[in-house]
């Protein structure tokens, strides 16, 4: 199977990203400002590289560090070039399915990022989200979940050439929640159709 070309995707994001991307933000913020459990929190966004996340966040929620990791190295070199002012702002060349770090911070999310490998990928990639997080600490996962609006826009994109994600896997609410919970509670879920290409959203926090 072919896998998503990021560096041509950071060069050249969807037109209709800007807005889906606002969407998304302030969905993620208020779950954050429900949940969150510490003021001024060390956050680590995986799947970070030029993160259309950290300006918001950081605004919104002050936080004391903001760790972007990924793979990708071009990715994380724009978000360091675009945000080398933020205080705060680390980078961390690291692999989701092999990760050689470990952190300790109290919120870890994603955003479309699990949905791009097999099952045991996955699965791989959500325990990787609690080996960042401390004991106690808060995870959040966003993924595409095959709605039937997903499935129709999806399918639009793909008779139009349009499709940049061949190795997306769109996920059950189900799949990601049984893996989530193998490490601790889960608080709550959502569902963003606004963004048209469906996303759940998944909230837990690690055992302690």
């Amino acid at each position: 199977m072919k896998t998503t070309d990021w560096d041509a995707y950071y060069a050249r994001p969807f037109s209709a990203a800007a807005l889906t991307r606002r969407i998304t933000t302030a969905k993620l913020l208020a779950h954050l400002q429900c949940w969150l459990p510490t003021p001024h929190p060390c956050i680590v966004e995986l799947g970070g590289a030029n993160s259309c996340f950290i300006a918001a966040l950081h605004k919104q929620l002050s936080p004391s560090q903001y760790v972007a990791v990924d793979n990708n190295r071009y990715g994380l070199t724009l978000l360091t070039e675009r945000c080398k002012d933020l205080p705060g702002l680390s980078v961390l060349e690291d692999d989701v399915l092999h990760p050689q770090q470990q952190a300790s911070a109290d919120v870890v999310f994603s955003v479309g990022l699990i949905e791009h490998f097999d099952a045991a990928g996955t699965a791989k990639a959500i325990a990787t989200h609690y080996r960042y997080a401390r004991p106690g600490g808060l995870v959040i996962i966003s993924f595409p979940t095959p709605t039937w609006l997903y499935r129709t826009v999806r399918s639009l994109a793909e008779l139009t050439g349009s499709w940049r994600f061949p190795d997306e896997r769109p996920l059950t609410f189900a799949e990601v929640a049984g893996t989530m919970q193998a490490h601790g509670e889960l608080l709550a879920q959502d569902l963003n159709w606004a963004i048209l290409l469906t996303q759940g959203l998944l909230i837990g926090r690690k055992a302690q």
